[in-house]
């Protein structure tokens, strides 16, 4: 995933510069903002357990948790003509933050005679290591107002703590990539300091843990998430 990463990285990096030629000598030197933003984010969660045999349990966990969450981010900006400009950023989120905990009633055929083991599977997942990159074309409405589309990648590590009926209980993790679409609006205020307010709709790489017994569990996520950024550009 670094590769990829630093490919696109490079890629959106080097695009203002090939838009160069294309808006006659009005491109200028870029500038450079960093800030804080808070997330308030729905994320949906569907979770599947598949036995060795390759059975696929019919209970499955259907959780929508709301989630909030901190980040830090930087940014380089290029005024390509007018009011038109291009925003490349890298957002981080410290730490780590918890998306899912959900119970439900199991069932576990014990013997062949018909012995059952009955419970509760309980399954907690939390999400670390949060990087994305992204691009967001932006046109400037006034001297104060700009608006903009936003599309971004990100990985970072699932960690899935379970105690299960069926299987033997696990603690793994596991890295997941994500992509991220968007828009938002953004006002400056004065000495550089500014303000956005964006909503993205985010979808995951499903993630699947294997538990000593060859018993498989997955976990599909997907994510809709406003968020509100106080930075300053130099």
């Amino acid at each position: 995933m670094t590769k990829i990463l630093r490919k696109y990285l490079g890629l959106l990096a080097a695009l203002p510069f090939l838009l160069v030629p294309t808006i006659s000598g009005a491109f200028e030197l870029p500038t450079f903002a960093a800030g804080i933003g808070l997330t308030g984010a729905s994320v949906h969660t569907k979770g599947t357990e598949t036995d060795p045999e390759g059975t696929v349990q019919t209970k499955k966990i259907y959780d929508s948790s709301a989630v909030e969450y901190a980040s830090i981010f930087g940014e380089v900006r290029f005024n390509l003509v007018d009011r038109l400009g291009l925003t490349l950023g890298l957002s981080v989120i410290p730490g780590s933050a918890q998306f899912v905990s959900e119970s439900k009633p199991d069932s576990d055929l014990t013997t062949t005679a018909g012995g059952t083991n009955t419970g509760t599977s309980t399954v907690k997942g939390s999400i670390s290591g949060f990087q994305k990159i992204y691009i967001q074309p932006t046109v400037k409405l006034t001297d104060v107002f700009s608006v903009y589309l936003s599309a971004g990648m990100s990985t970072m590590d699932v960690e899935a703590d379970a105690s299960l009926v069926t299987s033997t209980d696990f603690k793994k993790s596991a890295t997941s990539d994500g992509t991220h679409f968007g828009v938002g609006v953004m006002a400056e205020i004065a000495n550089g300091f500014f303000m956005k307010v964006e909503g993205n709709a985010s979808d995951y790489d499903s993630v699947t843990f294997t538990t000593s017994d060859s018993t498989t569990a997955k976990a599909e996520l997907d994510e809709e998430s406003v968020t509100f950024l106080l930075g300053k550009a130099f």
